[in-house]
């Protein structure tokens, strides 16, 4: 009986040690990648539109293989919508590519990363050819913009350094 249960426990450590090196591969690429899309030509035009993000009050950001949008809630909803065609680039159409993307824009927009501030959903939408395509968003928690809605209650809406 125990030569069984021994046995056993031998089985599950094999597989886990398999899923760990299989997770731990799969992080590895990730990194590459995401070190790949924030060393592009792409990221390196979208990140100066990022840092002034990390001053304003975001609604949301959704990352599509066609576009980077992102929705102000102060000033009322103002958008900057990076269209990836509009300054000669292509389409990020690899799924990989597009979760890096929405990964690097969650590093260098601070607050994205703070799951008590923002969360974070993967949506599937159809091709107009046929097939679909995923794409990312990021949406502010409805506590946090309050608290943020009352910190500039008695503040003039900003122009200065607000995308546009």
């Amino acid at each position: 009986m125990t030569g069984w249960i021994i046995a056993g426990a031998a089985a599950a450590l094999a597989v886990l040690g398999m899923v760990l090196r299989r997770l731990k591969r799969r992080h590895r690429r990730e990194e590459v990648l995401m070190a790949r899309v924030r060393t592009s030509a792409m990221y390196s035009r979208l990140y100066p539109v990022l840092e002034k993000c990390n001053q304003c009050c975001i609604e949301r950001v959704l990352i599509r293989p066609e576009e980077v949008r992102i929705v102000l809630y102060k000033p009322m909803n103002r958008t900057f919508r990076f269209i990836f065609e509009a300054y000669g680039l292509d389409p990020v159409d690899q799924p990989p590519a597009l979760q890096a993307l929405a990964q690097a824009i969650s590093l260098d927009v601070e607050c994205l990363g703070d799951t008590g501030k923002y969360y974070f959903s993967i949506h599937t939408a159809p091709r107009d050819g046929g097939g679909s395509y995923r794409w990312y968003e990021y949406v502010v928690q409805p506590d946090y913009k309050d608290q943020m809605l009352r910190a500039w209650y008695d503040h003039s809406e900003p122009d200065e350094g607000i995308i546009s």
